[in-house]
């Protein structure tokens, strides 16, 4: 990925001058190969997304204020802060689809201190990509979803004590949140006083993905095809 860093000069001079000769012995687009169309276009991206890794990595143009509103770690390369800094950057640059992931939510033990840990991890620096966005006119455009497989149990799981405690998978009620894009605020359905399941307006799959596809301006009907008498 970073190999473009190396690119000299004389080397992309050298491509160009290929390229020139290429349409040259290729007057009529209609005859040639649309394979190797194909192919030498993916592999002009493919350079072209190299040669801005560089000036997309580089921090040290982002604005005192902007390492503030992430928070000192967003200088660490590979956290979850970084990560997020990195996205916005991306999302300016007119990257379409950006996907950030945070590991070590399995908390079968050890829940108070994995969770305080995971929370000061995430809390801060998603606050943070969500006001970026805003203040920079993207996030009306650019649609956040904040989400994981499955919820947690809401009772304990194993031995209890005071130091040592965690809770299991718990697949029948967890929430998600979504931001910009042209979501609406509020909260969507509700479970029971345990948050153990559902009591009104659940959310399958389907209809999450119908929403998203709705913000994106896509008819999720026009994806939908019947398959021995059901429809998917």
């Amino acid at each position: 990925m970073f190999l473009a860093i190396f690119i000299s000069p004389e080397q992309i001079n050298y491509l160009d001058f290929l390229r020139e000769n290429d349409h040259l012995t290729r007057p009529n687009e209609n005859l040639s190969n649309p394979e190797i169309q194909t192919r030498i276009k993916q592999y002009e991206m493919s350079y072209r997304m190299q040669s801005a890794v560089p000036e997309l990595t580089d921090l040290s143009k982002e604005a005192s204020s902007t390492i503030k509103l992430y928070g000192p770690d967003c200088l660490v390369p590979g956290t979850y802060a970084a990560n997020c800094l990195l996205a916005r950057k991306l999302s300016e640059s007119g990257v379409r689809f950006v996907q950030l992931y945070h590991q070590g939510w399995d908390t079968h033990g050890n829940l108070e201190g994995d969770m305080r840990m995971q929370a000061e991890d995430v809390d801060r620096a998603s606050a943070a990509l969500i006001t970026d966005l805003k203040q920079r006119g993207l996030l009306d455009e650019t649609l956040v979803i904040w989400g994981g497989e499955f919820g947690r149990t809401n009772y304990c799981q194993g031995k209890i004590d005071a130091v040592n405690y965690g809770r299991d998978h718990h697949p029948k009620c967890f929430s998600i949140w979504m931001a910009g894009g042209g979501v609406k605020p509020g909260v969507y359905g509700e479970t029971d006083e345990f948050g153990y399941n559902i009591n009104s307006l659940p959310v399958h799959v389907h209809d999450f993905h119908a929403t998203v596809m709705h913000l994106m301006g896509i008819d999720h009907e026009r994806f939908t095809f019947k398959h021995q008498g059901r429809r998917y």
